[in-house]
Order: structure tokens, then C-alpha cells, then sequence
């Protein structure tokens, strides 16, 4: 009998948090592969198997896994990470990595995570890595695969980040005030992306699907 597999990667990041009970909840999930490049919190949990890795070389299933849903909510700075190429590392090659692993493992479905107004040709460091994360992902081979755009992210964090912090209280104002195209700016709760990851596998729907971080909220309430 085949096992109903699911995995994370940034599991101890502000989405992944909200992201890991949740995958574990789920029944339709035999088991919960978190993979990281250190030991976690979730380390003997039940349905969880950890597997400390090195994202260069990703290892393979064990036999009669079957590989459901991927979910990558990887994610750092470039103040933490040290450098751009630190940076880039992390936030788009990682992603990619794990998507060619997940397409190479007939994963279901990968569900990641980008930023609002990612865009390989931008002048931004930051917004250019999404982009061309976007674009390694989307080639990846994959049979369903979304990418989510979250705006700015409301909940606790292990690090202090004053811009997020002073975008969250101006947004908290303006925000009910945001509406049409700039909808999609309204800062998002962690915990409302992760329950939108969770509901993209849910759908599974073949092909690249895009959601705007008003799309995200959407999903996630309807679930």
C-alpha cells in the first residue's frame, strides 16, 4: 500500500509554523516529510519523518511514497543571509531545487511562495529573485504547481524587520481603504497564507496558477 506523502521545506519560518500543524491535521496525509537543513522542533512528532539535507543534493523517496502535495515556504533576507548571493540561495534556488526534486518524484501538486510584484527584470534585489524563482519553478516540469504572492506579512516573526513592521501599521490604517488594483497590497496574516497553501492542494488543478495576495485572502476564507 502506498503512503500518502506531504513536504515542507522552511518549516520553522513564519508561514511554515502556521503551515505545519495544519498539513499535519490533515487525514488525507499518512505522512509529513519536513526537510531542513538542521534539526526542528517537530523532530518525533507523529506523522512527521525529518530529514536533515543539503538542498544541493535533495535525496530520493523511500519506496511506495506517494508523493502528494510539496509545499515551499523557504524564505530569508539579505541582512541575515549575509549576502545577495547568500540571499539568492536561499530564496530562489531552493525553490527551484525543490520543485525539479518534486517533479523528478511525480509530486500531486508544489505549492510556493513568491512576494507581490515579483518580476525577474526588476530593479529590485529582492523582487528580481522572486521573479526568476517564479520562472525556475514554472519550469520545472511540474503537473500542478501555484505560487503565491503575499503582500506584506502580518505576525510574529524570530526576527525584527522595522520596514515590515512600520508597513504593517500603516497598512492597518489605509488597508479597508484599499481597494481594485491595489487590493492585492493589503498586508496578509501568516496564518491566512498557510491556510491558502493547504487549499491549494486541495484543488491540484493542472498547470502554473499565480494568486495575488488578495487572491490568497480570498482562498483562504473559503476554505
Amino acid at each position: 500500500m502506498s503512503t500518502r506523502t506531504a513536504v515542507i521545506v522552511g518549516s520553522t519560518g513564519a508561514i511554515g509554523r502556521q503551515l505545519v500543524p495544519l498539513v499535519l491535521a490533515e487525514k488525507r496525509f499518512d505522512k509529513v516529510v519536513i526537510l531542513h537543513h538542521r534539526p526542528t522542533p517537530y523532530r518525533g512528532a507523529p506523522k512527521v519523518d525529518e530529514r536533515i539535507v543539503d538542498f544541493a543534493r535533495l535525496p530520493d523517496l523511500q519506496a511506495g511514497e506517494d508523493l502528494e502535495a510539496v509545499f515551499c515556504c523557504v524564505g530569508t533576507t539579505q541582512k541575515k543571509a549575509g549576502s545577495t548571493e547568500a540571499f539568492q540561495a536561499v530564496d530562489r534556488d531552493v525553490p527551484v531545487a525543490v520543485a525539479r526534486w518534486a517533479a523528478d518524484h511525480n509530486a500531486t501538486t508544489f505549492v510556493g511562495i513568491s512576494s507581490v510584484d515579483a518580476n525577474s527584470e526588476a530593479r529590485s534585489v529582492y523582487l528580481r529573485t522572486k521573479g526568476q524563482m517564479e520562472a525556475g519553478v514554472a519550469g520545472s516540469g511540474l503537473r500542478s504547481t501555484y505560487l503565491l504572492r503575499p503582500s506584506v506579512l502580518a505576525g510574529e516573526r524570530d526576527e525584527y524587520r522595522l520596514a515590515e513592521r512600520i508597513a504593517n501599521r500603516a497598512l492597518a490604517v489605509v488597508g479597508p481603504l484599499m481597494v481594485g488594483p491595489v487590493r492585492k497590497y493589503r498586508a496578509i496574516h501568516t496564518k491566512t497564507v498557510a491556510a491558502a497553501m493547504l487549499a491549494c492542494a486541495d484543488r491540484a488543478a493542472p498547470g502554473l496558477h499565480i494568486l495575488e495576495s488578495d487572491e490568497v485572502q480570498a482562498l483562504a476564507e473559503q476554505r
